[in-house]
């Protein structure tokens, strides 16, 4: 179904699989990681738009939401809240499963794709909570910036109450006790 989405005939796949690049049954395996890294980076932005647009709408198994829904964010263009509605439950499935990075993933991509600027504040700052339990507190830094400045005071005491967790996290030094 994606091949015909991308409007590929049935032997495109053939010069790559005779240099040994790609093996083709059931699914696409790439003979290794970096090459599959260096055929994504070499396609054009708008190809691999068209690329997970097509998979989001061909795949389909056991947690297919979730990888439609990650498919999808990488297909949009532009800012659009019913995908990142979508990210932000994939997060969810993914936390209830203990996958607290996938779940980090899902949320900080929602950020990316919330057009509303408090709602994209409020997902930031739940964005940069879940980052520093998957234990990155550079990226939750990050994510917290874009939490930051909103008038809504409740979202501004919590965002100041996740920079002081998160340097404490980080250099369990002195600057945590007076953020706190």
């Amino acid at each position: 179904a994606a091949a015909s989405r991308l409007h590929l005939d049935a032997d495109a796949s053939v010069p790559a699989e005779r240099s040994g690049l790609v093996t083709v049954g059931s699914r696409l395996r790439f003979r290794h990681p970096l090459v599959r890294s260096a055929v994504y980076r070499n396609a054009s932005l708008s190809e691999r738009r068209g690329v997970h647009a097509a998979l989001a709408e061909a795949i389909t198994g056991p947690n297919s939401d979730e990888h439609r829904a990650w498919h999808r964010a990488h297909a949009a263009g532009v800012p659009d809240e019913s995908v990142a509605v979508e990210l932000v439950q994939s997060a969810e499935r993914a936390r209830r499963r203990g996958g607290s990075a996938a779940a980090a993933a899902f949320l900080a991509y929602a950020v990316e794709l919330t057009p509303n600027p408090i709602s994209r504040a409020q997902r930031a700052l739940d964005a940069a909570l879940s980052k520093l339990d998957a234990g990155d507190p550079d990226a939750a830094t990050r994510l917290l910036a874009l939490a930051a400045g909103t008038e809504d005071e409740l979202l501004g005491a919590r965002v100041d109450l996740l920079r002081a967790k998160i340097a404490f996290a980080a250099q369990r030094g002195r600057d945590a006790p007076p953020l706190l």
